[in-house]
């Protein structure tokens, strides 16, 4: 990146550490930290499985960009979104320049395990084999995930490794 680190967002797998990471991130360096999901939540007064099951994945996602929408202009932010935020162009686009992107990659067998206590909270995870989904969606998503500015494969680093690391490549 040649202009300067102005926000942060992480992208990924559910359970790559999005959320957990990028509070660590915001706190090392000052900065807001912003839960995508949770903005969602209070706009729509609905929990995200509410949303999925009256409007399904495409409403979800309609409120995904707007919620990205309002973080327009929005500086010294570091930014958890779902795991298919990343599959809508616009959405990166909306957030401008100086948006430094991290793809936390995880396998899908440390993701489940991770995620083992929350699967029921999780829209697309809500499947009696939580690691094939996840690989499914490993699968479709990756290409995407790869055009970050940065991949920080997290299987093996604690959060508090993984966010040092993050600050320091925002800070250059």
């Amino acid at each position: 990146m040649s202009e300067a680190v102005t926000r942060i967002v992480l992208v990924g797998l559910p359970g790559a550490g999005k959320s957990t990471v990028g509070a660590l991130v915001a706190a090392g360096l000052g900065w807001e930290f912003v839960d995508l999901d949770t903005e969602i939540e209070c706009a729509s007064g609905m929990r995200v499985p509410e949303i999925f099951r009256q409007e399904q994945e495409s409403g979800f996602r309609a409120r995904e960009q707007a919620a990205t929408e309002a973080l327009r202009g929005r500086t010294r932010m570091v930014l958890a979104p779902g795991g298919g935020w990343v599959l809508d162009l616009a959405n990166l686009e909306l957030l401008g320049p100086g948006t430094l992107t991290v793809y936390l990659r995880v396998s899908a067998e440390v993701a489940a395990s991770r995620l083992e206590s929350a699967l029921g909270t999780r829209p697309l995870l809500d499947d009696a084999e939580p690691v094939e989904r996840l690989k499914f969606l490993l699968a479709t998503r990756e290409a995407a995930y790869l055009q970050a500015n940065h991949t920080v494969t997290v299987d093996s680093m604690s959060s508090a490794e993984v966010a040092s690391l993050i600050v320091a490549l925002a800070s250059g």
